[in-house]
This record gives structure tokens, C-alpha cells and sequence, in this order.
């Protein structure tokens, strides 16, 4: 006897018996009479009980509706699923052991939460660490430590002042290598850089944090302004904080000029010699550096504009003398001075002339004094055999001879 099957049309739903012979070959509807093949359920695969999941299929003809297939879930081992396994019930050996075969591959699993796979670094990448590191151990290195101030003597300080209206005739380089000169002849001496630039930090290859517009204005003592840079060598340094100061002296409505020597008388009895690197220019910060000062040292380029702008500042400077009679023109260097053309040499016979007792034997010119600032260096570390070195080893000497 044949066995009946019954179907369900996938277009109008309509109920119906099929014989099973006619199961493969098609059945046609007795309500729609529209054809459709009948599709048996599959057979149960052996897989961990789960719940079944239903299915969408897309239709394959142009008639078809979407039928409803029974699809099973296979397990799929998890690695960040541990803590659940702990509260689970234990398996027994053997029923683990059997499921095992039917785990999927690690391949197939649909995500991995395990630890990232590291790449290794390229060697471009290690450079920029490698040089970023080496910029912060600098930086590190360059911070000052804190400054041991010589012990008060009863004696004053030497103030001098290196200044020139003119910019561009060495007033930097001879104010930093006549200060690092006397200090080593055993003498205590502080550098003041009163120019915005603040190129006397940079030529001696340090860094200060504070300097001498925050010692003026009181927000940083001695002991955090100045910064012990050479043995015997403290500088008080300048930097674009001068503008501040310049604009503090000029709205006192009297004393103004005396700004800087009220503020700094303190350290006379502390030092030796103080060495004031003033800016280029004519403003209110050079006349407070000519009403601290004592002495003055000229740095005179050997050309025609140097010589000019000589002439206008010692116009200004006789001016400023009335007012103080014991501020002194002590002493003209003549910087520059290249032996290979006449003309150096005759404008430094010209200066000797008029200057007999006051003008020092000159600076040569030498490659070396301009590239010691670049390394932080003083002329006698940078090159202590060069024409530099020598000449302002004798500008040293004579200073501290007071002659």
C-alpha cells in the first residue's frame, strides 16, 4: 500500500494529500493549481542540544514565496567565555571527550578577545623615539640647579658696563668671554644680560627659567634668578621679559632710571666684578644700565658705521655724566680688526690717537669667536690657542689690573 503524504502549497497555504511517488516529480496545487516541488525535512544532525533557529531562505522562482527551513546552531567555543563556565555544572570526562570532535575550528569562530598580536616597530619609528628621548634628557639636563650665591664681603663690586648704541660690533661675545676671562683669574663674577635677545644663555649653553626682569620686579629672589653657569661665573639673564620691565620703568613717575640700581645694589657684596651685556639702541633700559654702572667698556667695530654710531653714543653718554660724575668711559676695544686690508688697521691707529690711556689692544677677527656660541662654549673652552682666546685673555688681564 503507498504511503500518503500530505503538503502544504507555499502560495495559497491550501492543505493536501500527495501520494509518495509524486513527492520528487512536483505537486500541483488543487486550490491555485500552481506547481511546487516538495522538500522533505532534514534529518537531525548529532549536535549539542541547542535551539533550534528558523531560518528566511531567499525564493528561487519568480512565483515562489519564502519557505520556513529548520536550521540548527552549532556551539562555537569562545575564549572570554571562562567565566561562565566556572558557574556551570561539571560535564563528565567521557560526554567532553565526544563533544570535542564537534567544535568548530579555531578558524571559524567569530571573533578573537584575545591579547593583540604586537607588530615589531620599523627603524624609522625607533629613531624619532630614540631622538625624542634624547631631547628630553637634554631638556632635563639644561634645568638649573640651584645656584650657590658667593658669600658677602665687605668690599663693592666692579660695575661694568659693555654697551653701544651700534649692534652687531661683538658687544655679546666681549661681554661673555671678558666675564668668563676674569673668572678665570679666580675673580666672582656675574654676567647681567640686560638685552631682550638674551644671547648670553645662549652663548654660555644654559637655560634659565628666571632672569633679570623677574629679579626687578621682585617675583623671583637671587637665589632662583641667577644661575651659577662656570665655575666662579653666575649670570642674571635676560630674554624677551625685558620688554615688561621697560614698560614698568617708563610709567614710574619719578626715579625711573635707578630702577635697575635699586634692585640690584644687593649683589655688590657678593661679587667682584659685574659684567652688564647692554642692548643695541637708546631706551630706558639703557639709560638704567648707565645710571647702575660704574665703568664703561666700548666695543667699537673697525668701519665707518660703527665709528658713527660711537660718536652719537658718546653724545648720549656725556649727557647722562652730568647727572652721575662718577660713571667713567674706561675702556675702547676695537673688535674686527682683519690685518689683510689697510683699513682696520688705520682706523685702529686713529682710535689710539684719540683715545691713548683708555683704548685696548685689539680684537682680531677670528672665525672661532663666532662659532663657540653655537656650541655654548666660551672662546678659552671653544679654542684656547686661537687669536680670540688670546686677545680676550689680555682684555681680561688688563680689566682686572684696573688699568
Amino acid at each position: 500500500m503507498e504511503t500518503a503524504l500530505f503538503a502544504i502549497c507555499p502560495f495559497c497555504r491550501a492543505r493536501q494529500d500527495v501520494p509518495e511517488g509524486q513527492a520528487t516529480a512536483g505537486v500541483t496545487c488543487a486550490k491555485c493549481h500552481r506547481r511546487f516541488t516538495m522538500r522533505r525535512p532534514e534529518p537531525a544532525q548529532a549536535t549539542p542540544a541547542t535551539a533550534p533557529v528558523l531560518r528566511f531562505e531567499r525564493p528561487h522562482g519568480v512565483f515562489e514565496r519564502p519557505t520556513m527551513v529548520e536550521r540548527s546552531v552549532q556551539a562555537v567555543t569562545r575564549t572570554n567565555a571562562a567565566p561562565l563556565a566556572a558557574t556551570a555544572p561539571a560535564a563528565p570526562a567521557a560526554s567532553v571527550a565526544k563533544a570535542a570532535p564537534a567544535l568548530a575550528p579555531a578558524a571559524d569562530t567569530e571573533e578573537e578577545t584575545g591579547p593583540p598580536i604586537l607588530a615589531e616597530p620599523d627603524a624609522a619609528e625607533e629613531q624619532a623615539a630614540a631622538a625624542a628621548l634624547r631631547s628630553i634628557k637634554s631638556q632635563l639636563a639644561a634645568e638649573p640647579a640651584p645656584c650657590r650665591l658667593p658669600a658677602p664681603k665687605t668690599a663693592k663690586a666692579r660695575r661694568i658696563g659693555v654697551m653701544l648704541s651700534k649692534g652687531g660690533v661683538g658687544k655679546t661675545t666681549t661681554a661673555v668671554n671678558l666675564a668668563a676671562g676674569l673668572a678665570g683669574l679666580g675673580k666672582r663674577v656675574l654676567l647681567i644680560d640686560a638685552d631682550t635677545q638674551g644671547q648670553c644663555a645662549f652663548a654660555l649653553g644654559v637655560a634659565p627659567a628666571k632672569g633679570l626682569a623677574e629679579f626687578v620686579e621682585g617675583s623671583a629672589d637671587a637665589d632662583t634668578a641667577l644661575i651659577e653657569a662656570r665655575e666662579n661665573l653666575w649670570l642674571l639673564g635676560g630674554g624677551k621679559g625685558l620688554a615688561g620691565l621697560k614698560r614698568l620703568i617708563s610709567r614710574k613717575d619719578f626715579g625711573g632710571e635707578r630702577t635697575l640700581d635699586d634692585a640690584l645694589a644687593a649683589l655688590d657684596a657678593r661679587f667682584d666684578v659685574i659684567v652688564v651685556d647692554s642692548a643695541p639702541g637708546w631706551d630706558a633700559l639703557t639709560v638704567n644700565v648707565l645710571f647702575y654702572v660704574r665703568e664703561v667698556l666700548v666695543p667699537v667695530a673697525l668701519e665707518a658705521m660703527s665709528l658713527q654710531g660711537f660718536s652719537e653714543f658718546l653724545r648720549s653718554f656725556a649727557a647722562v655724566s652730568r647727572y652721575r660724575p662718577e660713571l667713567s668711559l674706561a675702556y675702547i676695544v676695537p673688535t674686527f680688526l682683519d690685518k689683510r686690508v689697510r683699513g682696520p688697521a688705520a682706523l685702529a691707529g686713529e682710535l689710539a690717537a684719540l683715545y691713548p690711556e683708555r683704548i685696548c689692544p685689539p680684537v682680531r677677527y677670528n672665525a672661532k669667536l663666532s662659532e663657540a656660541p653655537a656650541e655654548g662654549r666660551t672662546i678659552f673652552e671653544f679654542a684656547p690657542r686661537s687669536p680670540g682666546a688670546k686677545d680676550y685673555r689680555a682684555l681680561a688681564n688688563r680689566v682686572a689690573a684696573g688699568a
